[in-house]
């Protein structure tokens, strides 16, 4: 029975750094965006506007990206779904990414069959924040306060452990490393 949750650790972790590492990161948008800002920049400097206008759309052009460039990272994300099930064969029936509130990344397993336990995920928050730390850095470059919602449910969709990840979690993990 620890092997199994060890096992199904062990598998998150991974999943959610491969996740993290898919090369369809938001990368890409964010230079297209620039782009975009760039151009609408340029366009509102060669009218006879004031630099007033200039300003207003950059802006907001600004505040509408982070948004957007979070859903898009979401995206990225569930494009990888498919290589992931494949990868591990029959342990999940169903494994989903979603964007949460608040900047909150939100992965749900559902296991083929149901373990006949529930998770202690207090005790395995430790584990999850230092194998997460990766996945969070590169998302607090799209937003700051970014979270990772870890769910994991059996088939028959009823709860077996839920866990939310901070960037204050994966940050305790460094000052909770003993010194060698």
């Amino acid at each position: 029975m620890k092997m199994r949750a060890f096992t199904m650790l062990f598998t998150c972790v991974s999943l959610l750094t491969l996740t993290a590492c898919s090369p369809g990161s938001s990368t890409e948008s964010s230079s297209t965006e620039e782009t975009s800002v760039s151009t609408e920049t340029k366009k509102s400097t060669e009218t006879t506007e004031s630099t007033k206008s200039s300003e207003t759309t950059e802006s907001s052009a600004t505040a509408t990206s982070m948004p957007d460039q979070f859903s898009l990272m979401i995206e990225a994300a569930q494009s990888q779904i498919p290589t992931l099930m494949e990868q591990m064969g029959d342990e999940y029936s169903d494994i989903s990414i979603t964007e949460g509130e608040n900047h909150t990344i939100v992965y749900t397993y559902t296991t083929a069959v149901d373990p006949g336990y529930a998770v202690d995920m207090e005790a395995l928050k430790p584990v999850l924040a230092k194998g997460l730390k990766p996945v969070i850095n590169q998302a607090k470059l799209i937003a700051d306060d970014v979270k990772i919602q870890v769910i994991y449910l059996r088939p028959d969709k009823t709860e077996i452990g839920n866990v939310i990840i901070t960037q204050e979690d994966t940050n305790n993990i460094d000052s909770e490393t003993p010194e060698q």
